[in-house]
């Protein structure tokens, strides 16, 4: 747990990002995903509008900032049907802690006011897995595991995915905010 949380750390420090250039935009395949409310998120029902997955865990100290700024500021922005915090910390990481379960979730949500509607739980990883699949997370794949702790993505309107934040840092939203 302690070299993970390093070299999450260490991400989170160097501010590390990925913008792709027009002609690397890569399409995401469409996904359905159930939130800790029980509503399902189609993403093939919102096309033409960009969807925002922040990919998290509650053990994740660079989460624990991130996740309010990011949804005040998609708050703000009036784009809260948009917005995905999605806990993926699954087996498949090989991450000596145990997986969340949707308890610790929601005690960890409800201590940083992020309200149910907007937090998904990838219990088994299908959703990581597929957007791994599609290049999603390029930093996490070069240093061999599945993703880096936050990663936020953006897709498109088309489905087109264009940035990629593997470890937030300073100047993130102004990142997001560039690409919507």
């Amino acid at each position: 747990m302690k070299h993970y949380l390093i070299i999450v750390s260490l991400f989170i420090l160097l501010g590390t990002s990925t913008v792709l250039q027009a002609q690397e935009k890569t399409k995401i395949p469409s996904f359905r995903i159930r939130n800790l409310s029980g509503e399902r998120f189609d993403s093939r029902k919102h096309l033409g509008r960009p969807i925002v997955l922040s990919f998290f865990f509650t053990h994740c100290p660079p989460c624990i900032k991130e996740m309010p700024e990011l949804f005040k500021f998609m708050r703000r922005e009036g784009r809260l049907e948009q917005l995905l915090f999605v806990d993926a910390y699954v087996k498949a990481l090989k991450i000596t802690d145990a997986p969340d379960t949707e308890r610790q979730i929601r005690k960890f949500i409800e201590r940083l006011n992020i309200p149910p509607e907007n937090v998904y739980f990838d219990q088994i990883g299908t959703l990581l897995k597929k957007m791994s699949n599609y290049g999603a997370f390029p930093l996490a794949k070069r240093i061999g595991t599945l993703v880096l702790y936050p990663t936020i993505i953006v897709i498109d309107g088309s489905g087109k995915l264009v940035l990629i934040l593997e470890g937030t840092g300073p100047g993130f939203l102004d990142k997001i905010k560039k690409v919507f």
